[in-house]
């Protein structure tokens, strides 16, 4: 009998911690769908070119761990470095990205070879590391 009591109470405290599991996977998919709906907002933002230094912040404010990490592991990158991969990472078309930092293409084409020498890679692999960087995951 008491085994009974024992192995009813263990299925009980069993299904009290899968609803737990189960609980925090929806807060996270709610969470992640929130960051993806913000990242949609800033992109339309930047390519709308509304209220620059407000996108700056919000840019900080919704990537500001990710932006923490990559100063802490480079911290050779300048602000304008951090900008520019963060513009890439979140799929911003070169052209918007010219747009918006007010860069020559030329200008603009030296910065991702500085940038890519700051991290320690190839120009050619900074897209897809920015976009690893700042793309949600899901």
């Amino acid at each position: 009998m008491l085994i009974i009591v024992i192995l009813i109470l263990i299925g009980y405290r069993i299904g009290l911690l899968k609803r737990q599991i189960t609980d925090l996977q929806i807060r996270l998919r709610i969470n992640q769908h929130e960051d993806n709906v913000r990242h949609q907002l800033l992109l339309n933002q930047l390519k709308q070119q509304q209220n620059k230094p407000r996108t700056l912040d919000e840019l900080q404010h919704v990537f500001g761990s990710k932006i923490d990490h990559l100063r802490r592991r480079y911290p050779a990158l300048t602000d304008l470095d951090i900008q520019v991969l963060t513009l890439i990472g979140l799929g911003v078309d070169n052209a918007e990205i010219l747009q918006f930092t007010a860069m020559s293409k030329r200008t603009y084409y030296k910065r991702r070879q500085l940038i890519a020498q700051r991290m320690n890679t190839t120009a050619a692999q900074l897209d897809q590391q920015a976009k690893d960087i700042f793309t949600p995951n899901y």
